[in-house]
């Protein structure tokens, strides 16, 4: 007799969601991750980040700071996730 748990389409529904589990572990362990390091910038003449700037802006401020900080040599590159956990 044949068990009933494993059932073909429970076993299709099994199959694929551990698929997806294995993509979306392998998507998070690709992702980039950055160095802890102090980025400053300054936005205009001298002022912190004004308030009227949009959320777009304030990323690519932020992001233009960290290429100057890594240029610099401030801070390092980005790498995979696993790397951190592969040593």
């Amino acid at each position: 007799m044949i068990n009933p748990l494993f059932h073909t389409p429970r076993r299709h529904f099994i199959t694929l969601a551990m698929l997806a589990a294995i993509v979306a572990f392998g998507w998070y362990a690709v992702q980039p991750v950055y160095p802890r390091c102090t980025i400053h910038s300054a936005v205009g003449s001298g002022s912190i980040m004004s308030p009227s700037l949009s959320a777009e802006e304030m990323e690519a401020i932020a992001r233009q700071a960290y290429e100057d900080a890594l240029a610099d040599g401030a801070c390092g590159p980005s790498r995979a996730r696993f790397r951190d956990w592969i040593g």
